[in-house]
């Protein structure tokens, strides 16, 4: 029988991505793969989709070739998907956590938390793989709880474009941009950024009138279907957005350090 194990969690830097490749490692003739936005990034899986439709059509077309699918998805354990969904939860003290983090807990089998049962883990893995593989999950879920109570505190920034006094350029406009640059199309960028078409082209219309110019240059298509380029202006100002970000992520986390103390930016 062939089993999906599902990994999602509270927010960012839980350790999603260690927790699913240890599973891997652990459980025979698997694979390991991730649904999220945008691109994969360098040294993550191998087997990135941007949608839940193309997760799910790469798991029913490996199925032959593999007794287990461990899949890092937020989305697909929202969606009630995986035969074990196991949710990691936030550090104590901890903040920052998506806004749909306790529906994530409800759907999961397994919660990994500072303090959860492991009888429990050994319940729901009963019947499920044998003793000594059980044995050996456990362990790692244990490893993952213990990794939760030592991480420390680390600075988040967000950047954003304001004219007028109202937000007029964000991070969701960047992805959409850089997408559309890298594909060519908005359609596509659509789909590579889970954004519907209708609120794409809402939030493309929004920016050029509050910047007073266009981001996007539509060209119509024919028998090619058309597609779309960023105007001179949206090329200009994504790349100072990206580099603000990256600078001022850079600062915040040196002077972090300054004030909080090299230990705890170290962590």
């Amino acid at each position: 029988m062939v089993m999906s194990w599902v990994i999602c969690g509270a927010g960012r830097r839980v350790g999603k991505t260690h927790l699913a490749g240890r599973l891997a490692e652990l459980l025979p003739r698997s694979v390991y793969a991730k649904q999220g936005h945008g691109r994969r990034k360098h040294g993550k899986p191998a087997n990135f989709f941007t949608s839940e439709g193309k997760l799910r059509a790469f798991m029913e077309a490996r199925r032959e070739e593999f007794d287990h699918f461990v899949i890092e998805s937020n989305a697909l354990a929202r969606a009630g998907g995986g035969d074990v969904v196991i949710y990691i939860a936030q550090p104590p003290g901890r903040v920052d956590v998506r806004a749909d983090a306790e529906a994530l807990r409800a759907r999961a089998d397994v919660v990994v938390a500072v303090g959860a049962s492991k009888h429990a883990w050994r319940r729901v893995l009963t019947g499920r793989v044998a003793a000594p593989l059980r044995a050996q999950i456990c362990v790692a879920l244990a490893e993952q709880a213990e990794f939760l109570t030592r991480c420390r505190l680390t600075v988040g920034t967000k950047v954003w474009l304001e004219a007028a006094g109202a937000r007029a350029f964000g991070e969701g406009l960047a992805e959409l941009l850089a997408e559309i640059d890298r594909g060519g199309s908005l359609r596509v960028a659509c789909e590579t950024t889970g954004m519907s078409y209708r609120y794409a082209w809402k939030l493309l219309r929004s920016a050029a009138s509050r910047l007073g110019r266009p981001l996007v240059h539509a060209h119509p298509g024919g028998a090619g279907g058309g597609g779309s380029r960023l105007s001179v202006d949206g090329r200009h100002l994504l790349d100072v957005f990206r580099r603000l970000d990256t600078d001022l992520a850079a600062y915040a986390a040196r002077r972090f350090a300054e004030l909080y103390g090299k230990e705890a930016a170290d962590g």
